[in-house]
């Protein structure tokens, strides 16, 4: 089947843009530090665990799916050390596909999680590749300029947005990764949770989901 987005990428590319003109100073210098800091963390726990800097990032990324970051570094830290969890926040069954990837110091995640694309692409930015851009809810809404966009897309999709930030990223001079960084910081700053919490009962006030 077609991708509905796919005829609609310079839309896309251009609210990309419009975010991007809307950083502050702080969304940058946020955004500008995110992957290379996370990238370094991976690169300490892949000569404190003697492991390879892909296969640290697959587990963290592993974790990743509705956990917060902070939770996320932590259980990372104690599945690559052979440790129960300490904390909540990753889904068991996401604990035992990164107990998994570690156990056969994989490098690649596709075959752990074939359907988990932002884990994929998101795996290969804590690699260091910066090339390629991790797309998750605020992403897409930031793309489509659509606050209350709660949208679940499939692999041609999922490569159409993440293709409209690198094309965007491009444009702005800058790698894939720190550009959704910096969209994503000035995304959540334009739009917060609470923002977005009155936004929804207005849904149900109106009767919009109905």
């Amino acid at each position: 089947m077609r991708c509905k987005y796919l005829s609609r990428m310079r839309e896309l590319e251009r609210n990309l843009a419009h975010v991007y003109s809307k950083r502050s100073t702080l969304d940058v210098a946020l955004g500008s530090a995110w992957y290379p800091t996370a990238h370094r963390i991976v690169c300490e726990w892949s000569d404190t665990y003697s492991l390879p800097i892909a296969c640290v990032a697959c587990v963290i990324a592993a974790l990743s799916p509705q956990c917060s970051w902070e939770r996320n570094l932590i259980i990372a830290d104690d599945v690559l050390a052979n440790r129960t969890p300490s904390i909540g926040g990753a889904l068991p069954a996401n604990v035992r596909k990164a107990r998994k990837i570690l156990s056969d110091r994989a490098t690649t995640i596709a075959d752990y999680m074939p359907f988990g694309y932002k884990v994929n692409t998101f795996a290969a930015n804590l690699a260091g590749n910066f090339d390629v851009a991790t797309v998750d809810t605020h992403g897409i809404q930031a793309a489509l300029n659509n606050v209350e966009a709660t949208v679940t897309l499939k692999r041609t999709s999922y490569d159409v947005f993440s293709q409209c930030y690198v094309n965007a990223a491009h444009r702005a001079g800058l790698d894939a990764a720190t550009f959704q960084a910096i969209i994503w910081h000035t995304w959540k700053r334009m739009y917060p949770r609470a923002m977005k919490i009155q936004v929804r009962r207005q849904w149900f006030i109106t009767g919009e989901l109905e």
